[in-house]
């Protein structure tokens, strides 16, 4: 039975709330021939187009538009390496709400500085956990609303307004591969592709050194630990949760694991087959077809999500390029 929060009604009318602040980011078919599309109908949906370039600001927009009174003068709070702190300072300033932003040590400086002309107060955080710890206490001491970057009811349900953008697309589709980080967005979309494709089998894809949702799902429990070590800083979280995992394991049919190689491989592929420059991240899908996937999927419909390209050009050369 699906849990009232993502029926097809509810999504709808989260949709429209959002949509002034929201792109109906495009769908396109793969024309180009390329090896990817052989003996496939392949397409990609371009989530990196978003305002806030990713997904994120779906979860972010509609986090905030549900504050209360005292919530939003109150502020809110987010902890992220990137995306998610792009996605909430550009919520909060455009919904007029002050905030704070706790990115890591490690985070692009062109992420932090998207952030800042935000106008958000940045905070650096030594590591993912330290970052998280901080979050809570400034929660606590300043009653901040916190935004969870990938778990939580308001969080998903953004997620699956982008799994509706695909359900009025099709009126068939066989296979959905999404990169996979915490797991907030393979969550959101495939509890809406579910209830109009209950046979579309939901890919999800994770970096071999960052595999902590294929550990979870092994262990039959969120992990509250998770080794990382991967350039895809978007597909690192430290931990899982119950709530987003329980969601996942209900609706995730495979999991396929990809090397840092193989997203760089990707990365290049995609901007000489296609001219975007993504992020690593977005192009773990790409990567799943170019190697695990290789031989499979055939003569049918998939669709590959490409959720963010918030990568300086700097910093794209020397990860796809890097030996």
């Amino acid at each position: 039975m699906i849990d009232v929060n993502f029926s097809v009604k509810n999504i709808q009318n989260i949709k429209k709330m959002i949509s002034p602040y929201i792109l109906n980011t495009p769908i396109i078919h793969d024309s180009n021939n390329s090896i990817l599309s052989k003996n496939r109908n392949l397409f990609f949906k371009l989530e990196f187009l978003q305002n806030g370039g990713s997904f994120k600001s779906r979860g972010a927009i509609n986090n905030v538009l549900s504050l209360n009174k005292k919530e939003k003068k109150n502020g809110v709070l987010a902890v992220s390496a990137g995306n998610h702190a792009i996605s909430v300072a550009y919520a909060s300033n455009i919904l007029k709400v002050k905030n704070k932003v706790i990115m890591l040590k490690s985070s692009n400086e062109y992420r932090r500085k998207t952030v800042r002309q935000l106008g958000s107060k940045l905070i650096i955080a030594k590591n993912a956990k330290i970052a998280f710890d901080k979050a809570n206490i400034i929660a606590k001491k300043e009653n901040r609303f916190l935004i969870h970057p990938f778990d939580g009811v308001k969080t998903l349900q953004g997620s699956a307004t982008l799994g509706l953008e695909i359900c009025q697309r099709f009126n068939k589709l066989d296979n959905l591969i999404i990169s996979v980080g915490g797991g907030g967005l393979i969550a959101g979309t495939s509890i809406m592709i579910k209830q109009k494709f209950p046979n579309c089998k939901i890919i999800g894809v994770e970096p071999k050194e960052a595999s902590g949702l294929t550990q979870s799902l092994k262990a039959g429990r969120a992990l509250n630990s998770v080794k990382v070590n991967t350039i895809a800083d978007s597909l690192g979280p430290p931990y899982h949760m119950k709530y987003s995992f329980d969601i996942c394991k209900n609706h995730i049919d495979e999991m396929i694991l990809i090397s840092d190689h193989q997203m760089k491989r990707a990365m290049k592929f995609v901007y000489n087959n296609y001219k975007f420059i993504l992020e690593p991240a977005a192009c773990a899908g790409i990567a799943a077809l170019q190697g695990p996937l290789s031989k499979r999927l055939l003569n049918e419909t998939t669709l590959v999500l490409l959720c963010g390209s918030n990568i300086d050009l700097n910093t794209w050369f020397k990860l796809a390029y890097d030996k």
